[in-house]
Parts: structure tokens; C-alpha cells; sequence
């Protein structure tokens, strides 16, 4: 005799209004946080290298595709259009990452970093839904790569930061 069992999964037959989706900014806002990672690794790499050794051009030519890539990614977001509300937040960041990556100067990367912590509804995703969720940990991941990214000496120098200068807060968690 057989049991009788559920091989369908609760919820499969709800509105695909519950489950998160991709639009263009978040499906372009995922590789930037991926490619974010790439670039800090990259760059690690060859700040730790010595310009004379056999495999830094390598690790140059690897450091200066992945801040291509960063950049990429950054002109896919501002570049397509807010298919909800959700995707403001992800371009905000976006253009911080951007204004971070062009940064000549330390007095600029600080000035850039510091709207995160001046203007947090800028980059607040409120909301209940899946895709709040969604694009509030996509915001969480971008927050922990720009304090690496803060820690690189290509982005911030820390021979060219003065004894009166503030230091770089801690992200509020989004």
C-alpha cells in the first residue's frame, strides 16, 4: 500500500511577486559586488609585490582588468533605467563606488566614503518584501568591500593623510 506525500513544495504556486527577481541594475549591481572583490584582491596583490619581480606585470595587467571591470559594471548601472524602487538605492551606491574608484586624492576618496555615513536614507532599502531583502544584502556586501576597498594604499594613502584628518567611520548597517 502507499503513503501518501506532498511532492510539491509549499508556496511554489504562489505569486512570483514573492520571490525575488532580477532587474538590470540588480542583476549589473551582484557582478559589481563580485567584481568590487576581484579588484581589492588584485590589488592587494601587486601592493604587496615588488615591481622588479617576474610575475608583476601579470599581476598589473590583472589589477588593471579588474578596475576595468568595477568600472563596467558601474556604467551598466547608471546607465539603465529604475525598474523599481528598490534599484535607487543600488544606483546611489553605485555612483559612491564610482566617485570612490576616481578618487585623485585622499581629501576626494574621504569626502566620497563620508556620504555613506552622512546620507543613509540615500542608500536605505526599506520595505518587507523579497526584493528589499534582496537589495538590502547586495547593500551590505557593497559596504564590506568599500571598507576594504578603504584599505588598499591605491585608493587611500597613507602617506598623503595628515595628522588632523578624520578617520574613515565605520558603515552604518543597512
Amino acid at each position: 500500500m502507499a503513503n501518501h506525500s506532498l511532492t510539491t513544495p509549499f508556496g511554489v504556486t504562489e505569486p512570483a511577486s514573492r520571490h525575488f527577481t532580477h532587474t538590470p541594475i540588480s542583476r549589473a549591481f551582484s557582478g559589481l559586488v563580485a567584481a568590487l572583490a576581484a579588484h581589492v584582491e588584485a590589488e592587494r596583490d601587486i601592493s604587496a609585490a615588488d615591481s622588479r619581480d617576474p610575475g608583476f606585470a601579470a599581476w598589473l595587467f590583472d589589477a588593471e582588468a579588474a578596475r576595468a571591470g568595477v568600472l563596467a559594471r558601474i556604467d551598466a548601472i547608471r546607465s539603465a533605467e529604475i525598474a523599481r524602487p528598490e534599484d535607487r538605492p543600488l544606483r546611489h551606491m553605485a555612483v559612491i563606488c564610482y566617485l570612490l574608484m576616481q578618487a585623485g586624492s585622499n581629501a576626494e576618496f574621504l569626502e566620497a566614503r563620508q556620504v555613506l555615513d552622512r546620507a543613509p536614507a540615500l542608500f536605505a532599502c526599506p520595505g518587507d518584501g523579497a526584493a528589499a531583502w534582496r537589495c538590502r544584502q547586495m547593500l551590505r556586501s557593497m559596504r564590506l568591500r568599500i571598507r576594504e576597498m578603504s584599505a588598499l594604499p591605491c585608493h587611500l594613502d597613507p602617506r598623503e593623510i595628515a595628522p588632523d584628518a578624520p578617520e574613515i567611520a565605520a558603515p552604518v548597517p543597512a
